[in-house]
């Protein structure tokens, strides 16, 4: 294998488009409202509109009101920049679960975007 990426579905490719810009990651949009990619440094993660993503895997996505199929961890250099991070966050529609704080021996938090999917925080 020579890559990966992540494919997240989402309600509104706009509105979380505007959450990833406005927390500070470069986000590309895609030929239409169905796709964006959103880069960490050389990573792609992809945003599909919930629908197209369901068709792809011919089945249901996760209800992201009651349940998470997987963790998006990022790591940042400063307890500082986690900070400035999580006031975005706050700001722009996500929702702050845990921190910012010293959790499980690492500086960090734990949140969601505007459509339930939970992201990790932490300083390594």
């Amino acid at each position: 294998m020579k890559s990966y990426w992540l494919n997240i579905p989402v309600e509104d490719i706009r509105k979380s488009m505007d959450f990833f810009e406005n927390i500070g990651l470069e986000v590309n949009a895609g030929e239409d409202d169905t796709i964006a990619q959103i880069m960490v440094n050389d990573q792609p993660i992809l945003l599909f509109k919930d629908e197209v993503l369901r068709s792809f895997i011919g089945g249901e996505l996760t209800d992201t009101k009651t349940g998470n199929e997987l963790l998006v961890s990022f790591n940042l250099d400063t307890d500082e920049e986690v900070d400035e991070l999580c006031k975005k966050i706050a700001l722009n529609g996500g929702q702050l679960l845990e921190g910012p704080a010293t959790i499980r021996g690492y500086y960090g938090c734990l949140f969601t975007d505007p459509d339930g999917h939970k992201f990790n925080v932490i300083v390594m």
